[in-house]
């Protein structure tokens, strides 16, 4: 994970599919603060977007969604 204000990138390596996105979107955007989720399957990153973001709540969406943070 790097983070930036405002910003959190995760490493996600079994995302390949648009299921894949949608089902981390849905996921992460419950997150409070959360304004805005980039899956880019190419690199298997997400992205999210935010204010006074939270990487425990983020990273366990990621997990609900079914997939793990590398």
């Amino acid at each position: 994970m790097t983070e930036s204000e405002g910003h959190l990138t995760y490493s996600v390596p079994d995302v390949s599919c648009g299921h894949c996105r949608a089902a981390i979107t849905e996921q992460v955007t419950r997150v409070p603060g959360v304004e805005r989720v980039d899956v880019d399957l190419d690199a298997r990153r997400v992205d999210v977007h935010g204010r006074d973001l939270d990487d425990a709540l983020v990273r366990a969406a990621i997990d609900e969604a079914g997939y793990d943070v590398a």
